[in-house]
């Protein structure tokens, strides 16, 4: 089992790898939400009025329409052993994606802007066993993984580095509040000081923070060799010592407080020391942390590559050129040069003003030309090469992101194959990533229906499912079996169902003159319409024609003895 030293010191590498990258990381950020142009990175001291460009804004949101699920659900197959419900199992795991859409896409989102992302699902109290695991968007900087590994499941440990409220703490862990040493909240992406001093990682003292700004740095260590849970603070004892060992999770049914009927039992709070709780019907411990890799570093792939990153400079360059071509054009003033006392103070007025239609006299000699008395100020024009050069640079993320032209509003002249191609998430850049997504989702799904066997327990929960499962008990066993999963877009929403229902309507015809019996097709229908089971009357057999006797044919020349 991994000891606090070695805890402290992943910590610790981890700390230091993404303190190297933060201050790139902000500035993707600040591209992402066009503030490339911050006071504290660029000051404005100079007066020069800086313009930025959305290019970074569009090119992660053109991404993430073209990645996001609508409505995410999944496709449960069963297991090859013949364990657990599949379609149970399905109804759980969609009713769930159904619910963590936002999440979804901001974890997306997160993955397009930074090297990579993640989604963490964590055990909560509830009424609702079906409501007792949320789930939350992590950042990159909040995961500890295992660099020295070559895939996700490959890994020794998986961490999670959070800030938890000191009182919560003390009361989650059964600590008391001496044994800790407090800090302040602050996000680590943001750049702040207090007194002079950084406050990046929240270091306050105990003694001047108020109660409710009292937090303590959490890190929630999974020993993959071990089957530990361990959770782990610098704040708690120096380091020295494990804030906890295990997890504490709901199991059973817990009282409704508004209820004073209910007579169902409190929650048994199961204090989990023998191993990570989570475990796949195989045996295997499951961590419910899910990564989201859209690149990845060939040589560390656990380390990811920013789709962001990659174009960065052309972004610098796009934001950098733009503000050149706006002082250029604001510079590009009407002025004039006048001789000296060939205009009176009202006609200087009346040029500065610039009203249409005005008339300014000039007292000149007759025969006396005017045009060498005043004359415009000479302009330098702008040079082409800057709107070239710029043109270049925008082309060059464009060819970068390697997305599809019709995301860019192109009008394209791909052929039909190609664009089945494209719809069917094949030959293209977003099929990768969409490949991606997909297996985000179908990891969201088993991890659920895991945690939700755990949570459990012994207890049983009445569900309500469509024909021909019906009504039916969830119990901990229909969740346990090595089911396979696949991610399928808007498969349990009604205009999904109203499409097969259509389908079916237009079906059933054709299936009856082929020769499907009429009452496997109106047990379709009454399937997919959810009908009274009622209308299942058992048809009647249809009359059999009576075999006619062998007729006897008729005597011709050729037969013998005809007469």
């Amino acid at each position: 089992m991994l000891t606090p030293e070695q805890v402290a010191d992943f910590y610790t590498t981890h700390r230091v790898y993404w303190e190297g990258k933060r201050d790139q990381l902000r500035e993707l950020r600040r591209l992402y939400m066009t503030r490339f142009w911050e006071p504290e990175s660029y000051p404005a001291m100079d007066g020069i009025l800086r313009t930025e460009v959305p290019k970074a804004y569009a090119v992660v949101e053109s991404y993430l329409g073209s990645l996001y699920s609508k409505n995410p659900s999944v496709f449960v197959q069963e297991d090859v052993r013949g364990r657990g419900n599949p379609e149970v199992a399905e109804a759980t795991a969609n009713q769930y994606l159904l619910s963590v859409r936002t999440q979804i896409e901001d974890a997306t989102r997160l993955a397009l802007i930074y090297p990579c992302a993640f989604l963490k699902l964590a055990p909560v109290e509830s009424v609702d066993p079906l409501k007792r695991v949320s789930c939350s968007a992590l950042p990159p900087w909040e995961v500890l993984v295992d660099a020295t590994a070559g895939s996700w499941d490959q890994q020794r440990y998986v961490g999670h580095a959070y800030l938890m409220p000191m009182e919560e703490a003390s009361v989650r862990y059964s600590k008391p509040l001496e044994r800790f040493r407090s800090r302040r909240y602050s996000k680590w992406i943001e750049d702040a000081t207090v007194g002079g001093k950084p406050t990046a990682l929240g270091l306050s003292d105990p003694n001047v923070a108020p109660d409710f700004e009292q937090w303590i740095q959490v890190v929630e260590v999974y020993d993959l060799v071990s089957d530990k849970l361990l959770v782990w603070s610098e704040d708690f004892e120096e380091g020295q010592e494990f804030l906890f060992e295990g997890v504490t999770v709901q199991v059973g049914a817990l009282t409704d407080e508004a209820g004073s009927d209910s007579e169902a039992p409190d929650a048994e709070l199961v204090h989990e020391t023998t191993g990570i709780p989570y475990k796949s019907a195989s045996g295997r411990p499951v961590v419910p942390i899910m990564p989201i890799y859209f690149s990845r570093d060939p040589d560390t792939p656990l380390r990811g590559y920013s789709l962001l990153s990659r174009s960065l400079d052309q972004f610098r360059e796009l934001n950098v050129m733009r503000t050149y071509q706006a002082q250029g054009v604001r510079r590009m003033a009407r002025q004039w040069m006048v001789r000296s006392g060939f205009l009176s103070e009202d006609g200087a007025a009346k040029i500065a003003q610039g009203l249409d239609g005005e008339f300014i006299e000039v007292d000149l000699p007759p025969g006396t030309p005017i045009e060498g008395n005043i004359m415009p100020v000479p302009q330098a024009p702008i040079p082409a090469d800057i709107s070239l050069y710029a043109a270049t640079v925008e082309s060059d993320i464009n060819a970068a992101g390697l997305l599809a032209p019709f995301t860019r509003g192109e009008v394209t002249r791909s052929t039909a194959t190609e664009q089945q191609l494209l719809a069917a998430y094949t030959s293209s850049e977003i099929g990768r990533m969409a490949r991606t997504r997909d297996g985000m989702i179908q990891s969201i799904a088993r991890t659920y229906n895991i945690m939700l066997s755990v949570v459990l327990g012994d207890e049983a929960e009445a569900l309500s499912l469509p024909n021909p499962v019906g009504p039916t008990i969830l119990s901990a066993d229909d969740l346990t079996g090595d089911f396979t999963y696949w991610a399928v877009d808007a498969g349990t929403t009604p205009m999904s169902e109203l499409a097969k229902q259509n389908s079916l309507e237009r079906l059933a015809p054709l299936l009856v003159q082929l020769g499907t019996p009429p009452t496997e097709v109106l047990a379709e229908i009454v399937r997919a319409y959810q009908l009274p089971e009622s209308f299942l009357v058992s048809a009647a057999p249809e009359p059999v024609a009576p075999v006619a006797d062998e007729p006897i044919p008729f005597p011709t020349e050729d037969t013998p003895n005809a007469g």
